[in-house]
């Protein structure tokens, strides 16, 4: 059996990488499937977020409703002053039917007393005990009779609370034991037994002569709010009335007030996750179908690139954040089209130029083999070099033009005085012209003038201006530089004394490749990047350039004018 190598292993299984154009197969099953099912989930992350949101504040604030709320407290003021209500009645009652005779002996009758007493608190359904001027107990509702023993009630649960119910009870006693912690410990209610005196801090308050009450809880845990007051002959305390609520009564009260809360929270919960999801479709829907525009069919890296243009939903009348994302993804659509445009017509222009070299080059090297004498083998010597030179000079203006974008987008613009910058420059070119007697007028005002921007960029501007105006300008005559500032721009204009632009090509002048030159230059010394290049770098940096004739003072067709003018202008 042969050994497979490593080589032929990788071509083996090449075609499962591949398909059979040689192009990248598309995603596989796993990657489908998630965006399959992120596309068919019945809500999106962005939705699942709002909702999440909402809902907590909602539960946030039923929660501190339930845990904070003065219910409570209202509920116990409330039975407070109807116990006190009640207790002022049953009290001036006993002491009219069983009071003895003051000047035998202070008090009352007990017989009488808890036969009125039971009589008036039956249908009320609260407790009461009656003390005499000692405080010892001598009467309770719950006793059969005032001599008997007390007797002790509680609920009894069902024989076996269904799981549900049972879940609910466990989560109550929860839900207890931890408002509990958010309120004072409580005194833990105790019986008095017939004839036992009470310690209870409102029997002592109300054997003075005060109305006083106190909350307590019992061995369940539930509220018993108690009321004393002193049962009054005239002015003398014939004995102590404490009206009792029965365990569990304030409790129900509450259980049935969280019950209805609750109710209220699913019915707010419902609606607020019906709010959230429209809400969330009114954000996540445009959104979802920008993106989708954006990246048509998901994984477009795994795929080739669609020949079809990309069509962004125009949400514009939106007056909101999506309105806005839909315009700037328009906008930047656009501009990256008309980029792609540019670099298509770039590509163009760049394959034009460098054919007119490439043809004659290659037809001098075609013709050197038919050259017979010396002296034509160097004249097409010189051909050859010229074009080769030629197009060095192209390639390097084309990729200095390629790379501009790229450098004004990295680069950090700065405040610089470009006063000085143009002083600088004029002195160079004053030294290029000095052979041809041509000379640099600088006019700029005795104060600073600053200007914020790229200093190398700007300076490359000014240089091509002044390299232009020294090729036109004739022997003995003036280049003039200005510089100038006001409330919004900064200006600089180059002027000559030469022959000026034709009108029809004051606007070419800053097309990529054009070209017109002095017939003192020979033919191919320049690209025809410079100025367009100039243009580049003014749009960057959001200004402004133009060029223009110099009136010469003469009128009629053939006037001709007095030079040419270019000019910069940078905001401030």
């Amino acid at each position: 059996m042969r050994r497979i190598g490593p080589g032929e292993a990788i071509e083996a299984i090449s075609p499962s990488l591949e398909g059979l154009d040689g192009r990248p197969r598309p995603p596989s099953m796993r990657a489908r499937v998630v965006q399959g099912l992120k596309q068919s989930a019945p809500f999106s992350s962005l939705q699942r977020r709002i909702i999440f949101f909402n809902l907590v504040g909602l539960a946030l604030l039923v929660f501190g409703v339930l845990v904070l709320n003065s219910f409570l407290q209202g509920l116990i003021g409330e039975r407070v002053n109807a116990l006190v209500i009640q207790g002022e009645i049953i009290a001036i009652t006993i002491a009219e039917q069983s009071a003895n005779d003051p000047e035998e002996q202070p008090g009352f009758d007990p017989i009488v007393a808890n036969t009125v007493l039971n009589r008036l608190v039956q249908p009320t359904g609260v407790r009461a005990r009656l003390f005499d001027r000692r405080r010892r107990l001598i009467g309770d509702t719950r006793n059969l009779s005032p001599s008997g023993g007390p007797i002790e009630v509680k609920k009894l649960g069902p024989p076996s609370p269904p799981a549900a119910a049972s879940l609910m009870q466990k989560l109550e006693r929860t839900y207890l034991r931890f408002l509990e912690s958010f309120r004072d410990e409580l005194d833990v209610y105790s019986e008095i037994p017939t004839a036992g005196i009470s310690n209870d801090k409102e029997v002592i308050s109300a054997s003075r002569g005060k109305i006083d009450h106190q909350v307590r809880v019992n061995s369940e845990g539930e509220l018993i709010v108690s009321v004393a007051l002193p049962v009054r002959q005239f002015k003398t305390v014939l004995g102590v009335l404490q009206l009792s609520t029965e365990g569990g009564a304030i409790n129900q009260i509450l259980r049935n007030e969280r019950l209805k809360i609750l109710q209220v929270f699913f019915v707010a919960t419902m609606v607020s996750i019906a709010l959230s999801i429209l809400l969330a479709n009114t954000i996540a829907r445009p959104i979802r179908r920008l993106a989708q525009a954006a990246d048509h069919e998901g994984s477009s890296s795994a795929r080739p690139l669609s020949p079809e243009r990309v069509e962004i939903p125009d949400l514009t009348h939106r007056s909101d954040e999506i309105g806005d994302l839909s315009g700037a993804l328009i906008r930047m659509t656009e501009a990256l089209y008309r980029r792609i445009e540019a670099i298509e017509s770039f590509a163009a222009d760049v394959a034009h130029e460098i054919k007119n070299p490439l043809t004659s080059l290659r037809s001098a090297v075609e013709t050197m083999e038919y050259a017979k004498t010396p002296e034509q083998r160097q004249k097409l010597l010189d051909v050859i070099q010229k074009d080769v030179s030629r197009m060095d000079r192209l390639v390097t203006d084309i990729s200095n033009a390629s790379r501009l974008d790229a450098e004004l987008v990295r680069e950090r613009m700065e405040l610089f005085d470009l006063g000085a910058l143009i002083e600088m420059l004029a002195g160079i070119t004053r030294n290029h012209g000095e052979d041809r007697h041509v000379g640099v007028n600088v006019r700029i005002t005795s104060e600073p003038l600053m200007a914020r921007g790229l200093e190398g960029r700007i300076a490359q501007v000014i240089t091509n201006f002044l390299d232009n105006a020294l090729s036109f300008s004739p022997d003995g005559s003036t280049i003039t530089i200005e510089g100038r500032a006001d409330e919004q721009f900064v200006r600089v204009s180059v002027s000559d004394q030469g022959r000026g632009i034709p009108p029809d090509n004051l606007k070419s002048v800053f097309e990529r490749f054009y070209t017109e030159r002095p017939e003192s230059e020979g033919f191919g010394n320049h690209s025809g990047l410079g100025l367009a290049i100039s243009k580049q770098i003014i749009e960057a940096h959001a200004g402004r350039i133009w060029s223009e004739n110099i009136p010469s003072g003469e009128s009629g067709p053939d006037a001709q004018p007095a030079g040419a003018r270019f000019i910069i202008e940078l905001p401030l």
